[in-house]
């Protein structure tokens, strides 16, 4: 990042629409707030505006009950057009824009194109959570801005929810990861940096998964055990309704698994009867001399089998997608005579 670029964070408020028409479903912005640092030293300046709502021209109640705004303020307010031509004149030519979350620029394009304005849809946006989520918070959950402004120790007497205030506290974080990072990650960084975490949490639940089962299996009485057959390939017995379909052994209804969630010799997959609950599926197979693929099944009910097991060999273990993905339902029109 250049040293003379300014660094514009910017957060926006909307109100919704009831999505019946085009026009309904357009989240309408109603307010830019945005802190100019010139420097990451810099105190900062503020910017402020409402919107005079043009599409929905009243509060949406979720809206009204989240945001303190008044209605007749809003409707004294410049129009978008002016607004936002205000906006980036006062933002500057040369500067880097942040927001957290990929929300604000998502509604941001979505006005611009509305009213025409597409020479601003070139700017870039910097996604300041996605950096603080992977380097600080060490997580792949997106953090809230008021935890991330707690867990940095940069409270301050101003309220949430109003855009001029959580450009704000996104600047200061900004500002606080610099001093601490010495600068921001480029998006190839945080790419390759999500996906060696994603990794390490994958190898991490796959490791647990093997010591749950290892420990859980020899000791756990399953509910009803079948063998499912022989099979020339791996991918045939999986996908097979033998090893897919069961029975609920409270009602005798048909269940039918879900993908199977491979970890080591162990498939793992998950099934639900609407009256009595979850059952876990635990399919294992052996090789036969002739190069044969035998395998069995063992049922297990949701009050033995911790759903937590399964849960890490859902997110350590490999896929097997076998669900088929259902037909689009053709519709036949009877001819008038």
């Amino acid at each position: 990042m250049s040293e003379s670029m300014s660094y514009i964070f910017f957060d926006l408020e909307w109100n919704q629409g009831y999505p019946h028409s085009e026009a309904d479903k357009l989240d309408e912005i109603i307010q830019i707030g945005a802190y100019r640092l010139d420097s990451w030293d810099d105190p900062g300046s503020p910017f402020s505006a409402y919107v005079r709502p043009s599409i929905h021209k009243k509060l949406h109640h979720r809206v009204r009950k989240m945001l303190p705004l008044d209605q007749n303020e809003l409707n004294r307010a410049d129009s978008f057009k002016k607004v936002i031509r205000d906006f980036f004149r006062w933002c500057g030519k040369d500067a880097q824009f942040f927001t957290w979350g990929s929300c604000d620029a998502r509604v941001l394009d979505m006005n611009l194109c509305w009213y025409g304005m597409e020479e601003y849809l070139d700017v870039e946006i910097y996604d300041l959570q996605r950096a603080y989520d992977l380097l600080i918070a060490h997580t792949d959950q997106q953090a809230a801005l008021k935890d991330a402004v707690e867990k940095l120790g940069l409270e301050d007497e101003l309220e949430y929810h109003d855009a001029g205030n959580d450009a704000y506290y996104t600047a200061m974080i900004g500002a606080e990861m610099v001093r601490r990072l010495k600068r921001l990650p480029s998006e190839e960084e945080l790419r390759q940096g999500e996906e060696a975490f994603r990794q390490e949490k994958r190898r991490q639940a796959v490791e647990a998964a093997k010591e749950a089962l290892a420990e859980l299996l020899p000791t756990l009485e399953p509910v009803s055990r079948r063998n499912c057959g022989v099979f020339q390939r791996e991918e045939d017995c999986l996908k097979s309704r033998a090893a897919r379909v069961c029975r609920c052994p409270e009602c005798d209804n048909l269940l039918c698994t879900g993908n199977w969630y491979q970890v080591e010799e162990h498939y793992l997959a998950r099934s639900r009867c609407a009256e009595h609950g979850r059952f876990y599926s635990c399919l294992t197979m052996e090789d036969s001399a002739e190069g044969l693929y035998k395998a069995s099944v063992a049922l297990y009910c949701d009050e033995t089998f911790p759903r937590e097991t399964f849960q890490l060999c859902k997110a350590g273990g490999k896929p097997i997608i076998v669900a088929k993905t259902p037909k689009k339902r053709v519709r036949f029109h009877k001819r008038g005579k």
